[in-house]
């Protein structure tokens, strides 16, 4: 296997070694490809051969060593790397909408739906696969009773169980919808399945004309309905980044749901392999609840919109806010040429920030690893890589750096945290 591979026409830059922990970036291009050294002295004065010679006196500097080598004259040997501009890796998102009765108060439906169109419309959702499906569906069990003295008054089981007077309420009544569907392979079913935007944005808005509110809001199994049909596009397209957005206004109930029973599926997609995250947007105040499920689906905290005249720009910016938090923490592995393979040991990522000083992210082995702060990055699967995925406070800190670019180095030593 060769050492990486190059490339012509990218930036050279020739470093000077360091020892473990974080580079910063000091070197300037003259042409080529990019050259490491691997020093064997703390101060980059130590014996063996040079590093790689700077031309213009740069080089990668060690944060904090103290030493005194200057840039370019590490000992050691030196290596080349190719540097590729990172590609985030695509997104896909399956929405699972609510559109129980209660949507239909205060204008969520019509607010809502609003909102998605905008989002399916912008220019900057352009190439992320978009699928959707709705909460409850039909189970094709009619309940006609509304009264009764006992759950046989209420007919099929779906419509009962039958609920004794209460205060205010003299009569007891059916409890059931009845036509809702308890059954999750029903909500793996897409009204429309995932497809890159803008073509399905017609799909999209067509489906959401065609439906309406109504029902009870049976969460645990559409939620289990979407992980199963996310977790299966996911192992049918490796590399893209594949999530679960849960849009509601009220807490589970029916189909025997519960925030307990949510946050099992949330957090079970969460640890499965590959893992899917749940977002999860709230329409109303239901914060505290909503908040549990999100954090169970890796997601930390559900996204509130309360119902205002400005519902609908709340709502929008909350999808797109998920679009950024999706689309920032995770990046294909360069691809080498034909008859050329990767060493998995040998890559790294340079970030570099607004202020152009790049700092080299030292890579941790897995996502246990990641630390509460500072910069890692780890692989999505250590066999068999197919992403380089940021550890959280290193997306937190890169999806707010606009101006950022990510660069992945190929072809010397991977520096590990």
């Amino acid at each position: 296997m060769r050492n990486g591979w190059i490339s012509s026409g990218v930036s050279r830059v020739v470093c000077a070694a360091a020892l473990s922990g974080a580079w910063i970036a000091a070197c300037s291009a003259t042409g080529g490809d990019t050259e490491f050294g691997d020093s064997s002295s703390e101060n980059g004065s130590g014996a063996g051969n040079p590093g790689g010679q700077g031309g213009d006196g740069g080089g990668f500097i060690l944060v904090g060593s103290g030493g005194n080598g200057n840039a370019g004259q590490g000992g050691g040997d030196s290596c080349a790397a190719t540097k590729n501009k990172a590609e985030q890796v695509p997104l896909d998102m399956y929405i699972m909408f609510d559109q129980s009765g209660s949507m239909s108060d205060n204008s969520k439906w019509s607010q809502t739906k609003a909102a998605l169109k905008a989002f399916v419309e912008q220019p900057a959702a352009a190439g992320i696969g978009v699928g959707i499906q709705y909460f409850p569906l039909s189970s094709g069990v009619t309940c006609t009773a509304t009264f009764c003295a006992s759950d046989a008054d209420c007919g099929p089981a779906l419509c009962g169980p039958c609920m004794p007077a209460a205060p205010g309420f003299p009569f007891a009544i059916c409890s059931g919808f009845g036509g809702d569907s308890c059954v999750a392979a029903d909500y793996a079913k897409p009204d429309v399945p995932i497809a890159p935007l803008p073509a399905v944005g017609t799909t999209l808005i067509n489906s959401m004309n065609a439906h309406s509110p109504g029902g009870g809001t049976p969460t645990e199994p559409a939620l289990q309905g979407a992980v199963d049909y996310t977790r299966q596009w996911a192992l049918t397209n490796p590399t893209h980044t594949s999530i679960v957005v849960l849009a509601t206004d009220g807490n589970p109930e029916g189909c025997g749901s519960s925030v307990d029973g949510v946050k099992a599926v949330a957090a079970s997609a969460f640890a499965s392999v590959p893992s899917i995250r749940t977002f999860v947007i709230g329409v109303g105040d239901l914060a505290a609840n909503l908040d549990g499920i999100a954090a169970a689906g890796g997601t930390g905290s559900a996204f509130i919109v309360s119902v205002a005249p400005d519902a609908t720009e709340k709502f929008l910016q909350a999808m797109n806010e998920i679009r950024g938090a999706a689309l920032s923490c995770s990046y294909l592995i360069p691809q080498p040429p034909p008859g050329e393979d990767i060493d998995y040991d040998r890559i790294n990522v340079e970030y570099t920030p607004e202020s152009g000083i790049s700092v080299i992210i030292p890579q941790v082995k897995s996502k246990a690893d990641c630390p509460a702060a500072g910069l890692a990055w780890y692989y999505d699967v250590p066999a068999a890589p197919k992403q380089i995925i940021f550890c959280d406070s290193t997306c937190s800190q890169v999806a707010k750096d606009t101006k950022a670019e990510i660069d992945v180095l190929v072809g010397c030593a991977t520096i590990v945290k």
